[in-house]
């Protein structure tokens, strides 16, 4: 899925090797690996294990499946479901999947006192702007952030029966939790079509099963500390992965500051959702941990590794 505004990529490291799924034979240890490109980034699926059907035709199912959701959430299509409700102010008929996305995020946003806001699509516009040709720039100065507070607020959003509705002057970016649902969308494929060990990153990494030989996944921390993995999703937020300007200025937005938020360096949620971990990890990066029991209440199948900002806000 092409976004309009930087992705913000995951750097997750899966520790596994493979090789390109190819007309030749398969290697002995019937270990593959998928990579190709599609959500703005490198995706891939690593194999262990057969399926109910060969593995190019499961890859096909999901380039498809991935298709299919970039005409509902992609920011640079303006047929998309995303552009026009962001065009319009409402979307009639939405599918399914913007309805679910739409509905975990609002459990995401209450559950993070507010932190985890789609509707920042308008801050993210305003900073690209800001330093388009001077990396250098000083910062933007409050007064301006302060015109934009209008259009931020992911509770006024409206989830009708037959339609969605936003207030005038909001736009939303759902790339802080698309990529996850479009994740755990593969894997149900790859369920359904009888995989029962694979790695899966469509944007966020998420494990079925185990591997073949009843091992944990796994994959690697930020700090490269290696975490295991088995049945479940695992997400990384951090503003280094797109910086506007030399300041460290970034795309992970606090929407009540109206400003890249500074606690974190980093941090990580595993959760047996890729949906809930890619919303999650956004939102807790907003937050100091002393208020990461909220969230964790509301989910508390999920576990967060986190390194802090050492760095000066200023």
């Amino acid at each position: 899925m092409a976004y309009s505004n930087p992705s913000r990529r995951r750097i997750l490291r899966i520790f596994a090797s493979g090789v390109a799924i190819a007309a030749t034979g398969r290697p002995r240890d019937d270990r593959e690996e998928w990579r190709g490109a599609a959500l703005g980034a490198e995706v891939s699926v690593v194999f262990e294990g057969e399926g109910g059907v060969d593995r190019r035709t499961a890859i096909a199912s999901i380039l498809a499946e991935i298709e299919r959701q970039e005409a509902i959430f992609s920011l640079q299509d303006a047929r998309s479901e995303l552009s026009r409700l962001n065009a319009e102010g409402r979307l009639l008929h939405p599918s399914a999947d913007f309805v679910h996305v739409l509905s975990v995020g609002l459990r995401l946003h209450a559950a993070t006192r507010g932190k985890f806001d789609p509707t920042v699509q308008g801050l993210w516009r305003y900073y690209v702007d800001w330093y388009a040709q001077d990396r250098g720039r000083a910062r933007p100065p409050d007064d301006a952030l302060l015109t934009l507070a209008g259009g931020i607020g992911f509770d006024a959003v409206r989830i009708l029966p037959d339609s969605i509705v936003a207030p005038a002057g909001v736009a939303m970016t759902l790339n802080g939790i698309a990529q996850g649902h479009i994740t755990d969308r593969g894997v149900s494929i790859l369920r359904d079509l009888g995989f029962t060990s694979a790695l899966v990153d469509l944007g966020e990494t998420r494990a079925i099963g185990s591997r073949r030989d009843g091992a944990f996944w796994r994959v690697a921390l930020p700090d490269s500390t290696p975490l295991r993995v088995r049945d479940g999703a695992v997400s990384t937020s951090a503003g280094v992965a797109t910086c506007f300007a030399d300041n460290g200025d970034h795309h992970i937005f606090d929407p009540h500051t109206r400003r890249p938020a500074r606690i974190w360096n980093w941090l990580t949620v595993a959760h047996p959702s890729a949906t809930v971990a890619d919303g999650l990890s956004t939102g807790l990066y907003c937050l100091p941990q002393d208020q990461f029991a909220q969230a964790l209440k509301v989910f508390p199948q999920a576990r967060v590794w986190a390194r802090a900002n050492l760095a000066s806000p200023s």
